[in-house]
């Protein structure tokens, strides 16, 4: 009688240990991009995106990625500057008439990102419907209230509802 346990307790546990092993092996190939062997492939986490997502909020990542591509120049050009600006605070004797036009094109390529920006959500936005403008701006104000990092941008308080944003 002893052994009749033992035995079906053995076979529960192998049934489980199988079950277990099957979970983490089908997270391990269908689970997000970053993790597994297809870590290391920047295309897989768009195309992850795009399996696990409606055509609706499709668009919406299309559109934010050929934004990112469009402003990358801008980018790479603000933070050379930025970098040339460290630099040129250090020299000995500091030239106020460079760091001061410096600060200004610095100033010039964030305001061109937050126009295009601007103008791309408006675009984007006149292309949506109701619901989908509605679900667009919740994600805008749940981006903007996501801790990204200490002192990095404006943060709402979360008990600010979203008609309140617009």
């Amino acid at each position: 009688m002893k052994v009749r346990w033992l035995v079906g307790a053995l076979v529960v546990l192998v049934i489980m240990n199988l079950a277990a092993l099957g979970a983490f092996l089908f997270a391990y190939l269908h689970g997000p991009p970053d993790h597994g062997w297809r870590a290391g492939r920047p295309w897989a986490m768009h195309h992850w995106v795009a399996r696990q997502n409606p055509e609706e909020q499709r668009k919406l990542f299309r559109a934010m990625r050929s934004f990112h591509e469009e402003v990358v120049p801008l980018i790479e050009s603000t933070d050379q500057l930025e970098g040339d600006l460290i630099a040129s605070m250090g020299a000995d004797p500091v030239s106020q008439a460079h760091v001061d036009s410096l600060l200004e094109q610095i100033s010039r390529n964030r305001l061109e990102i937050a126009q295009r920006a601007t103008r791309r959500m408006i675009a984007l936005g006149d292309s949506l419907s109701s619901e989908e403008r509605e679900h667009l701006m919740e994600v805008l104000v749940r981006m903007q209230r996501a801790p990204i990092g200490p002192g990095f941008g404006p943060h709402l308080p979360p008990d600010i509802p979203l008609h309140e944003h617009r």
